[in-house]
């Protein structure tokens, strides 16, 4: 099976490796405690977080080992004999783990942590072989179901374009084409042409904002390196992937080939910034969103009955912002204004200056939509934003994309839209802990940049924890 959403993928295995190593400890004292009559020293389930390994240490170790070893790599196909081969893997890494924690645990004898591994490395094979399984066949149902849309563009003149379509519309895969951007100064003028002209790579950020393209053909010679090199620039920032034709030489190290769309082509997939720091930024983000979405699911639940039973309308406010590499998102938050009133109502009345729109006795906003906004409890369904790899829960909070340009950049603020595409927007933020909306745009631009230079998991972690403090003061919020 080859997966198309490598990140849902990945994602879930992370979650299923982690539940799996939890339901292989959990077994191991389970099976442990029963095999008391045989075994020459008696262990209690009562007192089991004295004598067993810290399940939290070995979840620690095995995040940090994985992201060392890409244990989450997807190479080639995925088949379902591989997740034998994958969860041999993964068991001898837990009991790897197991072993370095027993090691240097003063509270296991000899005798238990020997049996405490004997039982444990069978159990992490079966239970990490499960997780596999079912995260192939998860995923095989989600991409038959919920197929991730192909929105692709030929880029180069109109002469290499006729020939290619032609080819495409041979294998039944020419829908999948949006459209055909064309080198500046072409001119497509007595070609005729299958598909319409989206405009020029003059225009290629708007382009891929305005069409949801997430891949793009490169006709072979049809464009100079110079402008070549600049359209590279946007295909990096925006993460759009590209394939090119087999004789074309792009920079080494970054190349895989593929047979898609009838045709054998090269692909070119954009390089991450840190992939160790990006690794670890996204593996918090996934765990500390999932517990708190269990956590805050009644509160959740509380806050949308009150929006639905105060004020017509939907519960939750969707809205395109702006994401990494500026590409557009759907933004989620609990609605709290009226639907009757839009920004153009009160659009004199902004009180901020910049990208910043806020007014502090806003009419469009509720009852029940001022309490929460002072809190900042309409934001919780962020969360989901996070899960679904659009957000994190720390960084440069996203902006509306009517605000910026179409290609998700400021005009006036170059530098500063420039870091915040490096990274995924955040739920919380520098400038949200040190005094959010009452801070001058000015301010807020240097936050954002303080924050790209100088991130770390540390960092994320004390804005998160300052950042409920705040939430509770109010201060700056409307």
């Amino acid at each position: 099976m080859h997966v198309r959403n490598l990140r849902f993928y990945q994602t879930m295995q992370f979650v299923l490796d982690l539940l799996a190593v939890s339901v292989a400890w959990s077994g191991t004292i389970q099976m442990r405690v029963l095999l008391n009559p045989l075994a020459s020293q008696r262990v209690s389930w009562t007192y089991a977080s004295i004598w067993a390994p810290s399940l939290m240490l070995v979840l620690v170790l095995w995040i940090i080992m994985a992201w060392r070893l890409r244990f989450y790599r997807v190479e080639g196909r995925l088949r379902l004999w591989t997740c034998g081969i994958n969860a041999a893997e993964g068991a001898l890494l837990a009991s790897c783990i197991i072993v370095i924690v027993t090691f240097f645990s003063r509270q296991l004898g000899t005798g238990v942590s020997r049996s405490f591994f004997m039982i444990f490395a069978p159990l992490s094979f079966f239970s990490l072989g499960l997780a596999r399984c079912v995260s192939v066949v998860a995923t095989a149902l989600a991409e038959r179901h919920w197929p991730s849309p192909i929105r692709a563009a030929l880029l180069g003149d109109g002469a290499h374009a006729s020939r290619l379509v032609a080819l495409m519309h041979s294998a039944n895969v020419g829908n999948v084409i949006k459209g055909l951007i064309i080198p500046e100064g072409h001119s497509t003028e007595g070609l005729l042409l299958p598909m319409p002209i989206l405009g020029t790579t003059g225009q290629l950020a708007e382009l891929i904002n305005r069409e949801h393209l997430n891949r793009i053909i490169l006709l072979n010679g049809s464009i100079s390196r110079g402008e070549l090199d600049e359209c590279n620039k946007v295909f990096k920032r925006m993460g759009v992937i590209v394939n090119c034709t087999v004789d074309f030489a792009p920079e080494p190290g970054r190349i895989n080939v593929v047979n898609q769309y009838g045709l054998p082509l090269v692909e070119l997939r954009p390089l991450s910034f840190t992939k160790g720091q990006e690794f670890v930024k996204r593996a918090f983000d996934i765990v500390a969103s999932t517990l708190a979405l269990i956590f805050l699911a009644p509160t959740m639940l509380a806050i949308a009955i009150l929006v639905k039973l105060t004020s017509t309308g939907p519960v939750l406010y969707k809205a395109p912002r702006v994401g990494r590499g500026g590409r557009h998102f759907m933004f989620l938050k609990f609605r709290s204004m009226y639907t009757t009133m839009d920004r153009s109502h009160v659009a004199h009345a902004n009180e901020k200056q910049g990208h910043i729109f806020k007014i502090k006795q806003d009419p469009r906003v509720t009852t029940v939509g001022r309490f929460i906004r002072r809190y900042s409890l309409d934001e919780l369904p962020q969360l989901i934003n996070v899960l679904r790899g659009e957000m994190s829960l720390v960084g440069p909070r996203p902006l509306p994309a009517g605000d910026l340009g179409p290609d998700g950049m400021s005009r006036e603020f170059a530098d500063w839209s420039e870091g915040r595409s490096a990274v995924y927007p955040g739920i919380t933020g520098l400038w949200q802990v040190n005094g959010r909306s009452e801070l001058p745009f000015e301010e807020m631009v240097r936050l954002d940049l303080q924050y790209i230079r100088e991130w770390s998991l540390l960092l994320d972690i004390k804005i998160i924890l300052a950042t409920p403090g705040q939430a509770m003061k109010g201060v700056g919020a409307y």
